[in-house]
């Protein structure tokens, strides 16, 4: 059975679960924090303020987003408002990179991390790399990355060099 040659490939974070669980995290803490306001004590407003600043700050990072993408020429990194709008962009040729890479990465707390890259190497050392997406390092994580490797390969005309070990 063949599959259909891929034209272009896109990682989006807030295809995450993980994505829309904080946004709900986030409006379950607003809820919750809401005697803090509500209440007649000046010290239940101080540290109401505090709490929802702490919301705010969390809800900015929350709601901007990475995706990348790639046709094959050029490799994009944008940053969305809302996974909608694009407010910032990086692009770098995707002629500047020798290969596509998976490396796997030590985590101090919960599973390790694998890394899809594109990457250039000088007198064995990494010069320049292109981090395209990550996941944990579980068997369907390593396979999820396996198979988004083997598409950008694909797309980008790049070989892939290496494949991350199975936990």
């Amino acid at each position: 059975m063949n599959q259909p040659l891929k034209t272009s490939l896109t990682h989006r974070g807030i295809s995450k679960l993980s994505w829309w669980l904080f946004g709900a995290a986030m409006i379950a803490a607003a809820w919750w924090g809401q005697p803090l306001v509500d209440s007649v004590h000046f010290e239940n407003h101080f540290f109401g303020v505090f709490w929802y600043s702490m919301i705010a700050l969390g809800l900015i990072f929350w709601s901007l987003p990475s995706e990348q993408f790639t046709d094959g020429k050029l490799l994009e990194r944008r940053t969305m408002l809302l996974g909608m709008l694009p407010l910032w962009r990086k692009s770098e040729p995707v002629s500047s990179f020798e290969r596509v890479e998976l490396t796997q990465e030590p985590n101090i707390f919960g599973k390790d991390s694998v890394w899809l890259s594109l990457i250039t190497v000088e007198d064995g050392e990494t010069k320049r790399r292109f981090v395209f997406a990550y996941f944990p390092a579980s068997q369907r994580g390593i396979a999820k990355a396996q198979q988004m490797a083997g598409d950008l390969s694909q797309i980008s005309g790049l070989p892939f060099a290496q494949a991350a070990s199975e936990v």
